[in-house]
């Protein structure tokens, strides 16, 4: 039996690279190789592959798609301007590059894609993967690890929480694999305020629910985020989170309708 005072004191899973360097990865243009078909057709059409987009034949980009658009221009090598009344050339790395682009430099806030790229959800992928599927993470084979998937989604989903070493609001080099606790600073009583609008208090409850009381129902067991389905939810019914989103005792097809507010993406 092990002591009480041992289970307290016992160190939290996992590892953080907050204020490392971001490490090689192989980027998507070469998991397209492989992947084109199934992934490459439809990821430009995906809400996490356009989350931000380039004018063709231009250097126009906007910000975003389905709730608010703002434009942004290039402010050097891998920044971007946001514009708001005249272009800040600061904003969009302080607020914005932790979850629009890929593999944020913590020191200069440069991205080495815009957009998110193969690496945001799989991390540092093993090039023996073509022989064994469990070397990726969220492969078919590979999502019996709760807490780590928790993160990987957690570390762009939930809004409003602070990197502890940066006072960022987005993860300080965040991997996938890390333990995006370690160093994102989550206000999870924000899981029970009925003030939040719907879709934000779902996540926060939904990964609180895993990082603190062991639920194996992470976001890939209803979404799907390569297709951008979410045609799972029907296998998930018996948890208390689906009232977020739908009324209790009503089909499932009936969904509540809220505006989606967020203080750090400024809209509505």
């Amino acid at each position: 039996m092990i002591p009480l005072l041992l289970l307290f004191f016992q160190q939290p899973w996992g590892t953080t690279h907050a204020g490392k360097p971001v490490p090689q990865f192989t980027d998507g243009e070469e998991c397209l190789f492989c992947h084109r078909n199934e992934i490459g057709a439809a990821w430009q059409m995906n809400a996490h592959g356009i989350t931000v987009n380039e004018k063709a034949g231009t250097e126009e980009f906007t910000l975003g798609s389905r709730n608010h658009v703002r434009r942004l221009k290039k402010a050097g090598y891998n920044k971007f301007a946001i514009w708001e009344s005249g272009w800040n050339e600061t904003k969009f790395g302080d607020r914005c590059a932790g979850c629009h682009t890929t593999a944020v430099d913590p020191a200069t806030k440069s991205f080495a894609y815009y957009g998110l790229d193969c690496y945001t959800c799989h991390g540092v992928v093993d090039l023996k993967h073509s022989g064994d599927t469990t070397l990726v993470l969220l492969s078919k084979k590979r999502r019996n690890e709760d807490p780590v998937i928790n993160a990987i989604c957690a570390s762009c989903h939930l809004r409003g929480s602070l990197s502890k070493s940066t006072k960022l609001p987005y993860p300080n080099n965040f991997v996938p694999g890390d333990n995006l606790f370690l160093d994102l600073q989550v206000d999870w009583a924000q899981a029970d305020n009925a003030d939040l609008n719907p879709g934000d208090r779902h996540v926060y409850r939904s990964a609180r629910d895993v990082e603190q009381k062991g639920s194996t129902t992470t976001c890939i067991n209803c979404h799907s985020v390569h297709t951008g389905s979410s045609e799972r939810h029907r296998r998930v019914l018996s948890s208390a989170i689906c009232n977020d989103c739908h009324f209790e005792g009503q089909p499932r097809k009936e969904v509540r309708k809220y505006t989606v507010r967020s203080i750090i993406c400024e809209y509505p």
